[in-house]
């Protein structure tokens, strides 16, 4: 299947619904994962506000896998001595010497730097269920 190119307001309706699975036990299980099903709903959902978009459960799936993995690096750089969390612009934040050797042993962690994430809360109540760093 082809890449799906998501426009802001479809990742901002679909962050907005995933997190609303998070307040039911419905979808929400004790091991902070979503229930068999939670494709097939988000589908459902963004198929109802935006019917000519033909979003599929394939293009959910994929976005939530990279809001995973990319939240996961921003956990692991956050919870590295030299990094922290700058809140107001939603961005990891270190000094060059400490992403120049961190990138050399992490080159994922590439994706982190100088971006802005705003959506990082949301993405750790849905996915690590964590408090605001």
């Amino acid at each position: 299947m082809a890449q799906r190119i998501w426009s802001e307001v479809e990742e901002s309706r679909l962050l907005s619904a995933l997190t609303s699975m998070t307040q039911s036990p419905m979808w929400n299980t004790a091991q902070g994962t979503f229930n068999p099903g939670y494709l097939n709903y988000l589908q459902s959902v963004m198929a109802v506000e935006f019917f000519d978009a033909l979003i599929e459960e394939f293009h959910i799936q994929t976005k939530i896998m990279r809001w995973k993995r990319t939240c996961k690096v921003i956990m692991n750089l956050i919870h590295t001595p030299g990094f922290d969390w700058d809140s107001t612009r939603h961005e990891v934040v270190a000094e060059d010497d400490v992403w120049t050797a961190y990138l050399q042993d992490h080159p994922q962690a590439r994706l982190a730097r100088d971006v802005q994430f705003p959506q990082f809360n949301d993405w750790c109540l849905c996915f690590v269920h964590c408090r605001n760093p």
